[in-house]
């Protein structure tokens, strides 16, 4: 059913949409967006706040007899299992350890840095010029969609502009040892507009979430009692991320700005808006795919060419969207959650999938932000695995894209890095898991007082 079509018709009863969304929003706020989310601009906080807005739609149709009961209960025990997975970790009483300024040689970093920055700039460029600017088109999705190889640009501008953005927040705010950071604001610059004009209403706060990342990691935030709203800086980055997203609906949508700021607090409440396509009209058992494995996998492996693209299932969201508006034009449509994706494929084992999906978000975020800190190589990784990942409970085949976004990336950028530095501590680390053999990281020799060798 088309969300819009039933919140009006649903209007008479807004009463009992407001009780829930109250009720689902303080136990949200109590029991898991203050305890398992590091604050705001943790990826995990508004994943978490989509599904307390799931929470108030599914039992809000449910009470209005506009829902089966065998949905309502398969969404709650999903719901339930997945906030199951994120808690029952022996990690969940962790302590963050103490965070200062990295003073590991910054040669890697600026490697790493410099290629991803110059292949962000390239590949953004000759997106722009063969599909033209993203915000001003119809859909910013899918824009080569059949174009025989082509789409890797697009996969390689979300990927290095990540790797570019950490690398340099890393240079300016983590690294003691850098000297000269007028390369790292130009880049801050360049992506700002890039991801500006990529027509993504959230653009702002993915900067925001690469920011907190680092200054969670390498400086005092950390331990600060304001940590949660990233300080002043980050209730000002809230406020100006807000109003970018009204700007992008009204550049998009050609909206005035109280349409638009209608349209903003509309997107908040239908972060729930799969469960109105899916349960009101028992449209979920419409969804084609029966095969759980190529439901979760086909699509990262096509990606490189290991799975036939021809027989990837099409994502869930956009078929809800096609059965719903059956001459729609451009790839559009709500993220599959969770509780839709395992209702379709594990039927009534749904739950025991969405306990994997929390445990899996768990320990992501336990292994970037919990652990004794790593040198560069591994943080990075460590970050770039739970910025494509933290969101797999929302949209699955999406998760599984990102990384795969993210290994192609970096199969471009490490072989370099590996050329130069081939003695960093994490190649070291990695290469005698492959029949190598390990040498000694040029980071920690020290020279003998006495001998003058390395020791």
């Amino acid at each position: 059913m088309d969300p819009l079509e039933y919140l009006a018709g649903a209007s008479d009863d807004w009463l009992i949409y407001a009780t829930t969304l109250l009720v689902s929003l303080s136990l949200h706020w109590f029991l898991l967006l203050k305890r398992r989310s590091l604050g705001f601009f943790d990826p995990l906080f508004l994943i978490l706040l989509g599904g307390a807005f799931g929470w108030s739609v599914v039992w809000f149709m449910y009470l209005r007899g506009d829902i089966k009961g065998i949905y309502a209960l398969s969404f709650t025990a999903s719901e339930l299992a997945f906030y199951g997975g994120l808690c029952v970790s022996p990690r969940l009483r962790r302590i963050i350890p103490l965070r200062t300024s990295s003073n590991e040689p910054p040669g890697v970093a600026i490697c790493i840095f410099a290629s991803a920055a110059l292949l962000h700039v390239i590949v953004t460029l000759t997106v722009w010029s063969i599909a033209g600017i993203p915000l001003f088109q119809a859909s910013r999705l899918g824009a080569f969609v059949g174009s025989g190889g082509l789409g890797i640009f697009e996969r390689l501008v979300d990927s290095t502009g990540m790797i570019g953005l950490f690398a340099a927040l890393y240079l300016v705010m983590g690294n003691a040892r850098t000297r000269r950071r007028f390369a790292y604001y130009c880049f801050f610059l360049w992506y700002a507009i890039a991801t500006g004009l990529s027509g993504s209403k959230s653009a702002l706060l993915v900067i925001g979430q690469g920011v907190f990342a680092v200054a969670f990691l390498y400086t005092s935030l950390s331990q600060s009692k304001n940590s949660f709203w990233g300080g002043r800086a980050g209730r000002v980055f809230i406020a100006l991320a807000t109003g970018f997203a009204v700007l992008v609906l009204i550049t998009q949508q050609d909206l005035d700005i109280t349409t638009a700021l209608s349209a903003l607090a509309f997107r908040m409440v239908s972060f729930g808006d799969i469960y109105i396509y899916a349960y009101p009209d028992a449209l979920i058992e419409s969804l084609r795919g029966d095969n759980a494995l190529i439901g979760m996998f086909g699509g990262f492996l096509s990606t490189f060419r290991i799975f036939p693209a021809d027989l990837v299932h099409v994502n869930l969201g956009y078929q809800l969207s096609l059965l719903t508006y059956p001459d729609l034009a451009y790839i559009a449509g709500p993220n599959p959650r969770h509780a839709v994706f395992g209702y379709h494929y594990f039927g009534p084992f749904a739950f025991m999938f969405s306990f994997v999906l929390g445990l899996l978000t768990s320990h992501l975020q336990y292994l970037l932000y919990f652990r004794e800190r790593k040198d560069f190589l591994r943080t990075l990784l460590a970050f770039l695995l739970y910025s494509a990942i933290v969101s797999v409970s929302v949209d699955f085949d999406y998760s599984l894209s990102r990384l795969a976004n993210v290994m192609i990336a970096l199969g471009l950028i490490l072989p370099l890095a590996y050329f130069l530095f081939p003695c960093h501590n994490t190649f070291q680390y990695i290469r005698p898991r492959f029949g190598g053999t390990r040498r000694r990281p040029f980071e920690t020799l020290e020279i003998s007082k006495s001998h003058g060798n390395p020791t």
